[in-house]
């Protein structure tokens, strides 16, 4: 039984010649020598020359420490083994998107013959993170508050500051990347799944997707499973950097619900007995002053 705030990590990782450097579109003879006990924790992605890792579910950030560690340590050995090497950081220094081959399979062709170079082109590498939320409407509220550290764990992350050849000037040239991608950023608010799941079927109705996995906002509602997915950060190169991030992302999701029932609680007390008599005081937490929260709410989370 899968119980609140469990974790699931994906890092795509660069497939590489070991020589010169070049991403190689390689996955495929990856993953076909590959033991079964890895390869079920190994996935295809935009291009040939990404690789990616999923753990399984993990109840806390030392199960998870473990599953990356192991994960990476085997897709490297797999890689070893094909005479290849896998790189962990957010973009490739100079390989050019021009040069790649798409992964060709359903999914991945439909995608191309919808966006065409802007698919082409989305030669990036991201860390996501899920937390498992089971009460949908809860997982609703979370995003709206969480979306305010998207920009910080953005900063944390930043892993790609070259680009075709160039230095870019800027830390995370994969966010401009992703930036071409639609339905992309940080999400609007909604006030309840059910106005959620109404903005996915009305985007569903008018052919713009065919299902919710086609919202690539930085931070989103699974549309198959009851996980909040947290999209913004660069690949890391450092395993024990992508670990403090997974492990905030854990921890501010228990906050964000936190505060959320406070709001309501709060709300209903207020409700009966107005401000001055309920009893429940100010907000006086030591976060932030959510002025832009759902519903016009203010909310100081962690207090």
């Amino acid at each position: 039984m899968h119980r609140e705030f469990t974790i699931g990590v994906e890092e795509e990782f660069q497939i590489v010649d070991p020589n010169t450097r070049d991403l190689r579109p390689h996955v495929e003879q990856m993953l076909a020598s590959g033991d079964e006990a890895l390869t079920e924790n190994i996935k295809r992605e935009m291009m040939q020359s990404m690789i990616e890792t999923v753990t399984p579910v993990c109840e806390n950030i030392d199960q998870a420490r473990d599953e990356v560690i192991r994960l990476r340590k085997g897709v490297a050995e797999l890689a070893a083994r094909n005479g290849l090497a896998v790189v962990a950081a957010g973009a490739h220094p100079f390989s050019l998107w021009q040069s790649q081959l798409i992964t060709q399979d359903d999914r991945h062709k439909v995608l191309e013959e919808d966006l065409q170079d802007v698919v082409r082109s989305i030669l990036i590498f991201g860390l996501h993170v899920h937390v498992h939320i089971p009460d949908r409407d809860l997982l609703i509220e979370v995003m709206n508050e969480a979306r305010y550290f998207l920009p910080h764990l953005l900063a944390l992350s930043s892993n790609s500051p070259f680009w075709q050849g160039r230095a870019t000037g800027l830390k995370s040239y994969r966010t401009i990347v992703w930036q071409q991608f639609p339905r992309t950023g940080i999400p609007s608010t909604f006030n309840s799944w059910a106005e959620f799941e109404g903005f996915v079927n009305t985007l569903v109705a008018t052919n713009c997707i065919d299902n919710g996995k086609k919202i690539w906002w930085d931070l989103r509602p699974h549309p198959f499973f009851s996980t909040l997915e947290f999209r913004v950060c660069d690949m890391m190169t450092n395993v024990n950097d992508a670990l403090m991030v997974v492990a905030f992302f854990q921890a501010i999701v228990p906050s964000c619900a936190s505060c959320a029932s406070k709001i309501w609680g709060s709300a209903s007390t207020i409700a009966r007995s107005s401000w001055k008599t309920s009893g429940v005081p100010p907000a006086t937490g030591w976060m932030v002053d959510w002025s832009t929260s759902a519903k016009g709410r203010k909310c100081r989370c962690g207090s």
